[in-house]
């Protein structure tokens, strides 16, 4: 067989959650309605389904039922977070726990300059399914940075034409409640020190500890499920949000339940939840 043909390796660990949510933006791409075009999202989700384990399908196709409403919210919030960022001159972006996020290939981003922050795995499937689908950035530039958030992910930054001198748009999408709270809290004080005055921050905030509940009972009920329940670490915590205004923040919070009417498609399940906007003193 061609070696092009063989599908690259899926992601291991949390990476099945990147295909969950690729699995999300790709549904929401195919609607008339939709609220974003991600033009890649098919490409990650048919090239992992090959070579996914036996008990990880069932196990993304229960998440994307749960969750799918705020999956595509989020992706709709924080793609307009990116643009008015680079609209108002941060043109540094910052994905942090990239995932399969596909925003420097598919936002109108010419003057930024986007980092992707994950692991050598993550990359080593999302930049073969990138290449085969003939995908170019539409920023002016897009670096992967090749680290754990969990490890001193910092100093890889650092250590690449990141500048820490330039305001900076960073983006949390989903990734903290994967770490617990002392990781979670490394990891914004490290955003906090990179971070010119005039940054941004996005991430989501619950007020509730421990996991969703809808989650919890789809572990107990759907096969493989646990898959990803068992990762979730409960992130900044229930007061996180109050500590990252004591880090030097000046916040703007967004009730998740006002994004369904404001986005044309009022949905109950959009309830609890907020999105947190943060700009660095």
């Amino acid at each position: 067989m061609d070696a092009s043909a063989v599908p690259a390796k899926a992601p291991a660990g949390a990476g099945i959650t990147a295909v969950a949510v690729a699995m999300a933006r790709a549904m929401e791409s195919s609607r008339a309605d939709r609220m974003f075009h991600d033009p890649y999202a098919q490409a990650f989700v048919d090239a992992a389904k090959p070579v996914l384990e036996a008990d990880e399908w069932p196990s993304l196709v229960a998440w994307v039922d749960l969750f799918y409403s705020r999956g595509v919210v989020r992706t709709r919030f924080i793609d307009e977070f990116v643009c008015d960022a680079a609209a108002d001159g941060v043109t540094q972006v910052v994905l942090l726990g990239a995932g399969l996020d596909a925003r420097a290939f598919r936002l109108p981003l010419p003057d930024a300059d986007v980092f992707e922050v994950d692991t050598p795995s993550v990359f080593a499937f999302k930049d073969k399914v990138l290449a085969d689908a003939g995908a170019r950035p539409t920023a002016r530039s897009r670096t992967a940075v090749h680290a754990d958030l969990r490890e001193d992910f910092a100093a890889r930054l650092a250590g690449s034409t990141f500048d820490p001198g330039r305001p900076t748009a960073w983006v949390a999408e989903g990734v903290l409640p994967y770490l617990t709270a002392d990781q979670a809290r490394k990891v914004i004080t490290d955003v906090g020190r990179l971070s010119a005055p005039g940054s941004r921050l996005v991430f989501e905030h619950a007020d509730k500890p421990g996991p969703d509940p809808r989650a919890k009972a789809a572990a107990l009920t759907t096969p493989g499920a646990d898959r990803i329940s068992t990762m979730v670490r409960g992130g900044l915590g229930p007061q996180g949000r109050d500590w990252v205004a004591g880090q030097g923040w000046t916040l703007q919070i967004t009730e998740r339940g006002e994004l369904g009417p404001r986005y044309g498609r009022p949905d109950g399940r959009l309830t609890g939840g907020q999105f947190i906007t943060a700009t660095r003193d």
